[in-house]
């Protein structure tokens, strides 16, 4: 009898996932569809060529901070920056009450040109990005020293 018992549940289970076009591993397998609410209208940002659509559009940062506003407050699941330089930054949503934030991403060590972060229980109508460093400031800082006859970096001499 126990046997039986321990079958019966393995059978669902099999025949639930995988029966013909099952629904529950359809919806495991598809990939969500997520809706980019930094199109939304009333959205504002302090480059608004950030915002604008078109992943080719390029925006540039006001000192080293992003400020994205939501007209209302929102649910984020995922925030994506396309076509960035950014190697480190931190992400922080707006919480209730005047000027209060809090952190909820730390971007380190990044080299790919798309930052792709879930985040879970966003709920918010600002985001802003500080961004402590870019590829930008690499080249910057590993700069060649014509009197030394060497490239010179922040740090030491290579």
């Amino acid at each position: 009898m126990r046997r039986y018992i321990l079958i019966f549940p393995v059978l669902c289970a099999a025949a639930l996932f995988f029966g013909c076009q099952s629904k529950v591993l359809q919806m495991l397998i598809e990939p969500q569809e997520y809706y980019n609410y930094a199109v939304t209208e009333g959205v504002t940002c302090t480059s608004p060529e950030m915002i604008d659509g078109d992943v080719k559009t390029r925006g540039y940062a006001d000192g080293r901070w992003i400020h994205l506003n939501l007209p209302t407050r929102k649910a984020i699941h995922r925030i994506t920056i396309r076509g960035t330089n950014i190697t480190r930054a931190l992400i922080y949503k707006k919480l209730e009450g005047e000027g209060r934030w809090q952190a909820i991403q730390q971007i380190a060590y990044n080299e790919s040109p798309v930052i792709d972060r879930r985040v879970s229980g966003v709920v918010t109508d600002a985001i802003r990005i500080y961004i402590s460093g870019t590829a930008d400031d690499e080249k910057k800082a590993n700069q060649y020293d014509p009197r030394r006859g060497e490239i010179v970096t922040a740090n030491k001499v290579r």
